[in-house]
């Protein structure tokens, strides 16, 4: 193949794009840090009460390493897929490749052949290749490999509304961050960030902490903000009905990647794509209050949200079904004859099958061997799946609410109602008290409760009947008249909040089980192995948001 020369000039719009995406990945990566010693910092004393923070601690070192070593995993990938685009190109335009990049008898050569390592080639490179969108594109362009990049996309959804209803809930400072490190890192990495945000910020932080060393937003700039845009009251939620715009945009880009890739207009529909999974985190904060809902109750949100996350769940699995449908329709191969098959009719018509179905789920399967693009985004989606199960196991989600928040609940009629568990372990089944007609809730810190028939009033109430009876005993005659009639003692009516004071009700937060539920592990994995990602993580986080 001829060399293809050097036509274009350099473009520093591209270097500045690579440069300020570098940049601005590092920088988020520090303000994250910053927020979670922030929340670390901010735990109250109650939080040291019945080892709430010992076993908080016991889980940081978990989701930290996960954290890690997706970001390990992101950047290894990362490099591979620049060297191999860089060599590719320098290949494509005549030049001259050493077999190592760095030799192995020393870090600092001499080096032969210095010309593919000249930084005016590097600046060439990035001008005529966007490695970013080059990589997504790749990933796009075949439906085995999309399988794959698609469940990551699908999941991403899911994460930004756990950004919008958690972050605001416990004043997180910076959500978008998370979501943006989704988005320039990967999922995995700012999923893991984000559970360790939740271990460490089980009461809403209060306003006005320290930054330790982010830079401070005016106050003039906040008056401005909050004249056009004024903070929301508490307990208010936006209607379901708003984020169906979002989740309409969400799911549209998405269904157009595969067909913009290898056109010119790729990168806008990526673009479009990145920039509507931060509407949920947006709409809540420039939104009337006209267009949501002042609840009198934190509880009476769970329906609204549940809703949301249950939408979620279901397009998760019609995507991933037609994803995978295509991918194994197009990776079937030919039927393999040889000269015998003629007298071989089961090995033409049900082996020839079936081996040509199995060798298609292993080629959709097998697909993130194809480039270093497809590996990044397919062990994401590994870690992503595992780390899941795993915050499932150790809040000992509740499985019902895990099928509440998925497409599963579909088709079954049920009572809406989550069940609650008294001072107990985590973990510990609930039983049903046939005497008592209210629910008692967590005692948690911060959290609201219903407090039941006291034991005094029952103890007495049945003290009093006692000796009615043994007062009966006495005089066994009947007497004459209308009979006496027993006084029996009030109970005690349970309190009731007031709609202001249950609106400023702050709502707590789930402590983490002593022991993981596994049960509840695997429910998500399987649901991740059968529906996709996507479909998995709206349950989990349908039930994270409603677990309390």
């Amino acid at each position: 193949m001829a060399p293809i020369p050097l036509q274009h000039p350099v473009s520093f719009i591209s270097l500045a794009t690579v440069g300020i995406r570098l940049i601005s990945t590092v920088y988020l990566i520090y303000a994250v840090g910053v927020s979670l010693y922030t929340s670390y910092k901010s735990l109250g004393p109650a939080q040291d009460t019945r080892s709430r923070l010992a076993q908080r601690k016991r889980l940081v070192p978990v989701f930290l390493g996960l954290s890690i070593t997706a970001l390990f995993l992101a950047t290894y990938t990362s490099i591979n897929s620049a060297v191999l685009s860089y060599r590719t190109w320098a290949y494509e335009h005549g030049l001259d490749q050493p077999e190592r990049f760095i030799p192995e008898e020393t870090l600092f050569p001499e080096p032969v052949n210095s010309s593919i390592l000249d930084p005016v080639y590097i600046a060439h490179w990035l001008s005529d290749t966007s490695p970013y969108f080059d990589n997504l594109e790749i990933v796009a362009e075949k439906a085995r490999r999309f399988w794959w990049g698609q469940q990551i996309d699908l999941a991403t959804i899911a994460f930004s509304f756990l950004l919008s209803i958690e972050g605001r809930r416990r004043n997180v400072p910076l959500t978008a961050a998370f979501l943006a490190l989704a988005h320039l890192v990967s999922l995995s990495f700012a999923q893991n960030l984000f559970f360790l945000v939740l271990l460490l910020t089980p009461a809403p932080l209060s306003q006005g902490k320290e930054s330790y060393g982010l830079p401070v937003v005016p106050s003039s700039l906040i008056q401005i903000r909050d004249k056009y845009f004024p903070p929301k009251p508490k307990n208010w939620y936006l209607n379901p009905l708003a984020f169906g715009s979002a989740l309409a945009l969400n799911y549209s880009s998405t269904f157009l990647l595969p067909l913009a890739a290898e056109t010119p207009s790729f990168a806008n529909v990526v673009f479009f794509t990145r920039a509507s999974t931060f509407l949920p985190l947006i709409l809540p904060e420039i939104a009337p209050t006209s267009w949501g809902t002042i609840h009198t109750h934190p509880h009476d949100a769970y329906r609204p949200l549940t809703t949301i996350y249950r939408t979620v769940s279901f397009m998760s699995f019609v995507y991933h079904f037609k994803v995978a449908i295509a991918g194994i329709i197009t990776s079937i191969p030919n039927s393999h004859h040889h000269r015998h098959s003629v007298f071989f009719t089961w090995d033409t018509e049900e082996r020839t099958n079936w081996e040509r179905s199995s060798t298609a789920v292993g080629k959709v399967l097998g697909s993130i061997y194809d480039h270093p693009a497809v590996m990044a985004v397919g062990w994401d989606v590994l870690i992503c799946v595992f780390s899941l199960g795993l915050w499932a196991a150790v809040r000992a989600t509740n499985t019902q609410h895990i099928i509440y928040s998925t497409y599963l609940n579909y088709g079954f009629k049920h009572k809406f109602e989550y069940p609650v568990e008294d001072n107990k372990e985590p973990g510990t089944p609930v039983k049903a008290d046939p005497e008592l007609s209210e629910e008692v809730t967590p005692e948690h810190p911060m959290t609201l409760r219903h407090p039941r028939r006291s034991t005094k009033s029952r103890v007495g109430s049945a003290a009093s009947s006692s000796a009615h009876s043994e007062e009966g005993g006495r005089t066994p005659g009947k007497r004459r008249g209308r009979p006496k009639k027993t006084k029996q003692p009030e109970e005690e009516k349970p309190y009731e909040p007031a709609p202001s004071e249950a609106r400023d009700i702050v709502e707590g937060d789930v402590l983490p089980a002593s022991e993981p539920d596994w049960e509840s592990a695997a429910l998500t994995w399987g649901i991740a192995a059968f529906s996709g990602l996507g479909s998995a993580t709206a349950g989990v986080f349908g039930a994270e948001c409603v677990s309390r």
